[in-house]
């Protein structure tokens, strides 16, 4: 087992490889060992959060490196300190340690400890949902109650073991003061946690906020309520915003590289030797694999790599005034990322994008590239025209929300929606808008539902099947089915 320094681990970057050790000082104890078996959070050259070894116990151990290690080592603790003051349970801080250039916390391990994110995820119906929910609004409320805020407040940070629920990252948490936080404060606080959660489970607040309400000992208001929803939204907005830049930034997720006559940026977990070759020369993949369409304004392939199968989408130049419309807007491959991962962002099905990749000359664009995962399954047209089962259900179902999040599809035709095991998928999203304009939005999304019914002109079955269930859409924005 390679023993590491703090030096090591910051040069390591993301490639922080298990098992290793690292000499600790430990107060009262001086030298000693600790084991890393394997690293469950990095942020690169800063904090390393891993599971370890001492004297033969396993501990949680957090890694602050680099010149600000002692201010974030001292906000996780007086975050852990405040959580427990506030009586709420939190994994015991056995002992702090030094290394140069370094400090460590060292917590006790949390056995067999389930995520209430993992608990979502493997929650299908609302009832459960609620459970989970009620059980953070009681822990929150307590907080609240003490004067105490956890600003990085998502699911994961609430871990079930030996039938307790503990609230972790004593980093994001500060105390305001002394008293319980005033009602405006508790709910901006309360609003980001509801604000991490798909638009499709705003339903869910009504429920849960008035348990909220109830370990506050507030009476239950109906104004605050509608306040409160405003302010999910908000928050919401913001998150998504913040989401959606990330995108084309270099960051944990994405690779980015921005130069004078390129600028691409590629999924981190994706990219590979031969990813490279591709987002290197994508014309001459696009030549070698299979065309699904050569048009004038794109064309796309099919391309078989090693282990996985990729869709690229060239978005071409027609002419030299084409060029020149195009050149100081926004490429549709950018405009289709950019949708796509808005889609991720609201738990909307959409097609996966890899990379995306704008040919330049400083700030004028030229031919831009989107490379996206292989859907397998046959569009709607085909797969609709033979005998559906809940498939048109789990269609309208992605209108409805489409509609309740004010998106614009642009080009709702059958062959963009494709059918695979786990549901429809939404593609071609380079015409695809949010609208902050209700109007705007009303007519557009008009326009979607007569494209979308036009699907079915031939097919009078299913045409009548899909007005039943589009009725209250239709009436409500006047398209006649």
């Amino acid at each position: 087992m390679n023993t590491l320094d703090a030096s090591g681990l910051i040069n390591a970057r993301r490639d922080v490889r298990t098992p290793f050790r690292l000499l600790v000082h430990k107060p009262g104890a001086g030298q000693v060992e600790l084991s890393f078996l394997s690293v469950l959070r990095l942020l690169p050259a800063k904090r390393i959060v891993a599971l370890a070894v001492h004297e033969g116990q396993q501990v949680l151990v957090k890694t602050f490196l680099g010149r600000t290690a002692g201010k974030y080592a001292f906000r996780e603790r007086t975050g852990v300190l405040a959580i427990a003051q506030a009586g709420v349970s939190t994994p015991e801080l056995l002992w702090e340690g030094e290394i140069e250039n370094g400090r460590l916390l060292v917590f006790r391990y949390l056995p067999n400890a389930v995520s209430f994110a993992q608990q979502w995820s493997l929650s299908h119906d609302s009832r459960a949902r609620v459970d989970i929910l009620t059980g953070v609004m009681k822990i929150l409320a307590k907080l609240h109650d003490h004067g105490v805020i956890q600003n990085d407040i998502h699911l994961a940070n609430f871990l079930l073991s030996e039938g307790k629920i503990n609230t972790i990252d004593g980093g994001a948490v500060e105390r305001k003061a002394e008293d319980p936080l005033p009602e405006r404060s508790s709910l901006k606080n309360l609003a980001l946690f509801f604000a991490q959660f798909y638009p499709k489970f705003d339903a869910l607040i009504d429920d849960v906020f008035s348990r909220y309400e109830e370990y506050r000992g507030w009476q239950i208001d109906e104004i605050r309520l509608r306040q409160f929803r405003s302010e999910v939204l908000r928050c919401r907005e913001t998150r998504k915003r913040n989401y959606i830049g990330k995108t084309f930034r270099d960051c944990t997720r994405f690779l980015c590289r921005s130069k004078f006559t390129r600028f691409e940026v590629c999924e981190r977990e994706a990219y590979c030797d031969e990813l490279a070759e591709l987002m290197e020369d994508p014309d001459k993949f696009i030549e070698a694999g299979s065309i699904l369409k050569n048009g004038n304004s794109s064309t796309v392939a099919v391309v078989r790599l090693i282990d996985r199968s990729l869709v690229i989408k060239r978005y071409n130049i027609k002419n030299p005034w084409h060029g020149l419309r195009r050149a100081f807007r926004k490429s549709r491959a950018w405009q289709s990322w950019s949708n796509a991962h808005r889609m991720e962002f609201l738990g909307i099905p959409a097609m996966k994008p890899v990379a995306m990749i704008e040919n330049r000359v400083g700030p004028i664009r030229a031919t831009a590239y989107l490379i996206t995962e292989f859907i397998e399954g046959p569009n709607a047209l085909k797969s609709l025209s033979t005998d559906p089962n809940g498939e048109l259900e789990a269609i309208t179902s992605i209108l409805q929300e489409l509609s309740d999040v004010q998106i614009s599809h642009g080009d709702l035709k059958a062959t963009n929606i494709v059918m695979t095991d786990d549901g429809p998928v939404m593609v071609d999203l380079d015409g695809m808008k949010e609208h902050t304009n209700r109007q705007s939005f009303e007519q557009a999304f008009s326009r979607d539902l007569e494209r979308f019914m036009e699907n079915w002109h031939d097919n009078p079955r299913l045409k009548s099947r899909f007005s039943g269930l589009l009725r209250d859409l239709s009436s409500q924005y006047g398209v006649s089915l």
